[in-house]
């Protein structure tokens, strides 16, 4: 729990500094002459772009980073139980996960974004989740690694709890039975 809460603070803070990075980089941008020509040419993206990085950086930064991870947690808790990580997650180098798994929880974590914050596209929404769906997704992995068994585990349990129980009370049946000890 400490780990995870850690990951989020953590995580959040560094998108605080990145959207702050982006803002400023988009004032920048603006100022340009190739900037003012983009303002010109392109009044949509224009608009969507200045109402993203309009928004409070520090609420938007937080409610992102606590999207991805739930988002992710979520995603690696249905992997681990359903044997999806032992095959497509773990067997997978660390690029191969990034592009796998991490761009599409970025672009799941988008969607989710998009809808929460009422922005017009959510693909122009991913410069923004990116950061912290990338440094959530793979520690997510190995918390539901680390605390949820696989289905066949509890499936295989439940089989020995019955077994057992099925077992004690045979024998508590017939320790009981008044004929059986008398013979």
């Amino acid at each position: 729990m400490t780990r995870a809460i850690l990951l989020v603070a953590c995580t959040t803070a560094l998108n605080i500094v990145v959207l702050y990075f982006y803002n400023i980089l988009w004032h920048i941008y603006r100022l340009t002459y190739i900037g003012r020509q983009f303002v010109i040419l392109h009044p949509e993206p224009t608009q969507m772009i200045s109402t993203i990085l309009g928004n409070d950086i520090v609420r938007l930064s937080t409610d992102t980073t606590l999207a991805a991870f739930v988002i992710c947690m979520i995603n690696s808790a249905c992997c681990q139980i359903f044997y999806i990580s032992r095959f497509f997650y773990q067997p997978q180098g660390l690029i191969n996960k990034f592009a796998l798994w991490g761009l599409t929880l970025t672009a799941v974590v988008s969607i989710y974004i998009n809808d929460q914050h009422g922005f017009k596209n959510w693909a122009a929404v991913i410069p923004i989740t990116i950061i912290p769906t990338l440094c959530v997704f793979t520690y997510t992995f190995k918390f539901s690694a680390r605390l949820l068994p696989e289905i066949g585990e509890v499936i295989k349990a439940i089989f020995l709890l019955k077994k057992s129980l099925f077992h004690l009370l045979l024998r508590s049946a017939t320790n009981s039975d008044p004929g059986s000890s008398h013979q």
